[in-house]
Parts: structure tokens; sequence; C-alpha cells
């Protein structure tokens, strides 16, 4: 009977203290409408009751599993789970306006494609495999990255959302009378002043590399962007500024920040460095 109850004790404190390897691993996600997608994940040291969620969201090279890559060294000493889904060209090729629209500005008419509750998806689908607390996640994306998380944010139903970091995205959805996808006019699907209102008073950061200047053909060169500056840096002042002035003439809560990272032009991996001090900020260590 001794023997029994030793076992089971151990049993319960091993169970207790789950320990995973800090591999990179996948899963190929079918549990939607919408062709399969390639996740990848990190699982910490341990899960625990405090394990913290974190989606890392790629730019238009796709390489959903090297932006992964740079996160797990900047969080090795986190516990945290981080999520990098692969929008993967052929299946989502304008994923950066969440299959809503092109970048020259042809709305896509297959809502079944729409990405803009997909993250929230992907969040209730890991929180229920590893049975963690988390009832929020961060975010962080880059370039095309970014492009996908700002305007997921103002988008989606109600997203779970603690903080997010949008890093030098090529172009934006201004909260202005602009034709979606450059503004909010005639969007595809319904937004609404609760939307606006939630988008307004979440906390993100819009990151940009003091050097990121140059024009070269990965920049949006049509007339909705252009009208936005000539550059990404331009066009992250910008659309801060506009913002800014729309929530002070509507006394509007902001909960927004800007944020130049001196030294850096058009590269994740500076950028994750930046963004990692602002996510990783008070989480629990090991």
């Amino acid at each position: 009977m001794l023997h029994s109850f030793k076992s089971l004790i151990i049993s319960i404190l091993l169970l207790s203290n789950i320990t995973y390897s800090k591999d990179m691993e996948k899963i190929v996600f079918s549990e939607w409408d919408k062709p399969n997608i390639n996740i990848f994940y990190n699982l910490p040291a341990q899960i625990t009751e405090n394990t913290k969620v974190i989606f890392v969201i790629h730019g238009n090279s796709r390489n959903a599993d090297g932006y992964l890559n740079v996160w797990m060294k900047l969080a090795r000493k986190n516990n945290v789970l981080l999520i990098a889904p692969e929008f993967n060209r052929s299946s989502f090729p304008s994923y950066n306006t969440l299959m809503m629209s092109t970048s020259d500005g042809r709305i896509r008419e297959n809502k079944d494609l729409y990405l803009h509750n997909s993250i929230d998806l992907f969040f209730d689908y890991f929180i229920n495999k590893f049975d963690l607390n988390a009832d929020k996640y961060m975010i962080y994306g880059h370039s095309g990255g970014s492009q996908f998380v700002h305007r997921y944010l103002l988008m989606s139903d109600n997203p779970k959302v603690d903080k997010a970091v949008a890093a030098n995205a090529g172009w934006y959805t201004f909260l202005h009378g602009a034709p979606f996808p450059y503004g909010i006019k005639n969007p595809p699907i319904d937004l609404t002043s609760a939307h606006i209102r939630r988008f307004l008073s979440t906390e993100i950061y819009i990151l940009i590399g003091s050097k990121d200047v140059d024009v070269d053909s990965s920049v949006n060169q049509s007339d909705g962007a252009n009208a936005q500056g000539s550059n990404r840096f331009q066009r992250a002042k910008n659309f801060f500024d506009v913002t800014t002035n729309i929530v002070e003439q509507n006394d509007l809560d902001f909960e927004w920040k800007y944020q130049i990272v001196n030294g850096a032009a058009h590269s994740n991996s500076k950028m994750s460095k930046a963004a990692a001090k602002i996510i990783l900020k008070d989480l629990e260590e090991w």
C-alpha cells in the first residue's frame, strides 16, 4: 500500500512538471474551412500555470520557421509558447490583407478564405492541446506580417490579444475615408465603431527602423500606398500621426506607442530584438 501511494505521488509530481525539448515542432492544421496550414511552434522547458503565448507572423518571404528560430533565441529564458503559422503563397497569396484584397486594392470576393479570425482559432487550438491557463496572447509581425497584425486587430471579431507589435509594415489600413484596404471605406466585412474603439484601445506598438527607407520592388507602389508616404519609414509615421489626430478629435481611448529602432533597416532580426524587449518584459523566466 505504501509503495502504491509513493508511486502515485511520484506520478503526480511528474505530471505537474512536464518537461519539453527546446526544438522546433510543426503541425499541419486542418481544423477549419480553409486549406491546411503548417504551424511551427516551440514549447517552453515546462508548461506551468503561468505559461504565456506569443504568435510570430512572417513577412512576404513566408519563412515562418526562420522567424520562429529568431524568437526561440530571444525567448529561451522565458516561460512562453511560441507559435508561427505559415501562410503559404499558393493558398494565401494576400495574407497581409487577411485575404480580403490584393495589394493594388482589388477586393477578393471569396470570403471563405478571409483570415480575420484565424489567430484566435489557432490560439484556442493550442490552449486545448497543451491545457494552458492563458486567456490572452501577444503577437509580433514584421513587414507583411506587420500588415497582417494591424489589420487582424482591426478586423477581427473579438481578438484575445494582450499586446501587439507591428514592425516595418510596407503600408497600412488607415482609419480614414480611403477605400479599403488603404482606408476603411467599403470594407468587405462589417467594420463597426466597436471594432475601431477596441483597435485603438489595444496596446499596440508601431515599430519602424530608422533606415527602412529604401524603395525597391518589395515596396507597394500602388496609388493608395503611395498616398501614405514614399517609403516604409514615412508611411509608419504618417499612420501613427493620422491615427493620433483622429483619436484627439474624437476623444477616444488610445493605447498605441510609436518607436523608431535606430540603425535598423528592413531587418526582422533587429526589429525582433526591439520587439522582444516590449513583449517579454515582466514575463516569467526560468
